[in-house]
């Protein structure tokens, strides 16, 4: 708790909710809600009252309905009563738990949150799918049967819960482990997710919830050339915002890419596919609802650093290569198995060595300047995690720090019983475009530190084993693809207007009306009758005109306009002798270099083209397009994408994946 500020001091209030300006001992408190819509029903309220509530009081609607609430003993206030027809909420307090206070209202929330565990859980199943490659837009269904007590889901109960279900409300999906010798149970967020349909009878009832994206069916028909170009962030916003959205996540390296063509005429989902396909990203939704478009490739990165050793090669940690090491008398460093190397002489002929640090430590394994390597990406990027392959010796200490255009983003200490020679460090980084990792102690004295490898993303551990599948794998070998030819369009002026709508209207004057082409034109031009004053051009696209019409009665209305010339070159990755040709079309690729990535990109997806089908145990924690490796007995340490999964529920988890190989 506080105490008050003084009464002419400017220090401001601190949020404390509704506080009464008389005790409630000397009047009665009226407190009115107004919901700023039209009269609407709602069941149940949740309001906290906090330490001091009050015992008796009533609630009121604007159509006259009163509910009394006697020798109330609860704090955290929860009924499931319905109000009716009611544009407002009216609380008339008459007593409190403790005489001669005020009233204190923290929070009110309005409808009430049904929550089921296992005993009310019958069954559910969970969908989901994502082309890891942008082929279309991502897909959830859920389904959950839930045992219907006492008929309280029965559509003919005024009071069931069902008959306050809305078509796009939130439902929010946890699933639980019990862990091991234990009563605890870790939960974890499965998703959240929009309800669409429900049924029910005297025995059971079944919702239906599906992603965000299934409701994004209206159109994005504002798509306009732009000669000058204009990022894909800047793209991906504006359709989110014509979509109504302001909480999503945009990968930030689409600020540093640009298209200079009209997004087509297309659902607002199919324009973000469009856009993520383009940027080599991947469209899908959050665990916490929120859409996100999130890179699917990893940029160019390079290390360097301040000092270095004579022979070492720090830019080499950025590759996966094995590297070698040269013997020193460091203490306890050099290994007499026929692993090292002695250094040669002069320098001349240094070996495939990493980052080895110039500064040696003390006695008391400390430097007298700690050793720093920085890793610099093209683009800024979020990556959960970071992998380092040490050499013969460790460090003990060591700090990561993440920068954004100069700014601190992150700071993690990695500490002694967190290194191995190689050590992973599970945490998220936060979109950033250079990493310093500053190492700070040694574990043996008079140590250099030896960094062999070094990646940040790609850090998974998780290993789908036999033993986690309850069917044999089906492998399924798809056709051959011989290459991949990716377009891109350059737009040329049309050299002859013409005419583009040609209409019979029946307008009064000030109508407002939206008319669409079917190709990308531009420079319009209107008339009514032949008579361009009676109509005025308000708005226009590539693909709309928005006119308002100055004059009342029938007309014979025309727009005229130009086309544009669409000029196609290719982009083409070969991957085989003999298969079908694979052209991917996206309308936005307007630059060769891009659509020269895009082939590499899609090339390397279809370079495989094996695809794994098989049951599991369920597993709560993966989510489609994670990167797993699967146990095979042909190949060691074989990753695969998972890209369409299904999680059940009976009381016990099951499940099913659909998983693609990475690489040859």
């Amino acid at each position: 708790m506080f105490f008050l500020p003084r009464r002419n001091a400017s220090h401001t209030y601190l949020d404390t909710g509704i506080v009464s300006e008389k005790l409630l001992s000397e009047a009665i408190f009226e407190l009115t809600i107004n919901l700023n819509m039209a009269a609407t029903d709602f069941k149940g309220i949740t309001i906290n009252f906090g330490e001091n509530y009050p015992v008796n009081f009533d609630m009121v609607s604007s159509s006259g309905q009163v509910i009394e609430y006697r020798n109330n003993t609860e704090s955290l206030f929860t009924t499931e009563e319905v109000l009716e027809n009611t544009t407002q909420v009216k609380l008339v307090v008459y007593s409190m738990k403790n005489p001669q206070s005020r009233l204190r209202i923290y929070s009110i929330r309005f409808g009430y949150g049904l929550v089921y565990y296992n005993n009310d859980v019958m069954s559910s199943s969970l969908e989901s799918y994502v082309s890891p490659i942008g082929a279309d837009v991502p897909q959830i269904d859920f389904t959950v049967q839930l045992k219907n007590y006492d008929h309280y889901f029965n559509v003919d109960n005024p009071k069931s819960a069902i008959n306050f279900l809305e078509t796009g409300q939130e439902m929010q999906i946890h699933y639980g482990y019990q862990l091991p010798d234990s009563d605890e149970i870790e939960w974890i967020i499965g998703n959240n997710l929009l309800c669409s349909e429900w049924e029910s009878d005297d025995y059971t009832a079944t919702i239906r919830c599906q992603d965000i994206f299934r409701n994004m069916d209206s159109e994005f028909y504002k798509g306009i050339y732009n000669r000058n170009g204009i990022s894909y962030y800047d793209l991906a916003v504006a359709v989110l915002r014509d979509a109504g959205f302001t909480d999503y996540y945009i990968d930030p390296q689409l600020k540093n890419l640009y298209t200079k063509n009209p997004l087509p005429r297309v659902q607002h989902k199919e324009a973000l596919q469009i856009i993520a396909n383009a940027c080599r990203c991947v469209l899908s939704q959050t665990r916490l609802g929120k859409i996100q478009i999130k890179s699917s490739f990893v940029p160019e990165a390079q290390a360097s650093a301040e000092t270095e050793a004579e022979y070492s090669n720090v830019e080499n940690i950025m590759n996966t290569e094995v590297k070698d090491e040269y013997a020193s008398l460091a203490t306890n460093y050099a290994v007499a198995d026929g692993s090292m190397f002695f250094l040669p002489r002069n320098g001349v002929g240094v070996r495939n060595t990493g980052y080895v640090s110039a500064e040696i430590s003390n006695e008391q394994c400390e430097f007298e300047k700690n050793p720093k390597v920085t890793i610099r990406q093209e683009v800024a990027c979020m990556y959960y995690g970071a992998r380092f392959t040490f050499g013969q010796s460790l460090p003990s200490a060591f700090i990561i720090r993440t920068y954004n255009n100069g700014e601190l983003v992150n700071t993690v200490e990695v500490g002694e019983n967190e290194i191995s020679k190689v050590t992973v460090v599970h945490t998220e980084l936060d979109d950033f475009d250079t990493m310093v990792v500053e190492f700070t102690k040694t574990a043996e004295p008079q140590n250099r530190i030896v960094l062999n490898n070094f990646s940040f993303g790609d850090v998974t551990e998780f290993t789908m084993t036999r033993n986690d599948m309850t069917s044999s794998p089906k492998a399924i070998k798809q056709e051959l693809v011989k290459e991949v030819i990716v377009p891109a369009y350059s737009y040329q002026n049309g050299v002859q207007e013409e005419s583009l709508i040609s209409e019979e209207v029946t307008v009064a004057v000030g109508d407002i009306t939206t008319f669409f082409v079917g190709e990308p034109s531009y420079n319009y031009r209107a008339v009514v009758d032949e008579d361009a004053s009676g109509v005025t051009i308000l708005e226009w696209g590539n693909y709309y005109i928005k006119v308002q019409f100055n004059v009342a009665g029938t007309y014979r209305l025309e727009i005229f306009g130009y086309r544009y010339k669409i000029v196609e070159q290719y982009a083409v990755k070969s991957l085989n002798n003999r298969g079908r040709t694979i052209k991917w079309e996206n309308p936005l690729m307007s630059d060769i270099a891009m659509a020269t990535d895009l082939a590499e990109w899609l090339g390397d997806y279809y370079a495989s083209g094996i695809e794994y089908e098989y049951n599991t145990r369920g597993n709560p924690e993966l989510d489609v397009n994670d990167i797993v490796y699967q146990e095979n007995e042909f190949h060691d340490g074989m990753k695969v994408t998972i890209y369409r999964q299904t999680l059940n529920f009976n009381q016990s988890f099951s499940g099913k994946v659909t998983a693609r190989r990475l690489g040859g």
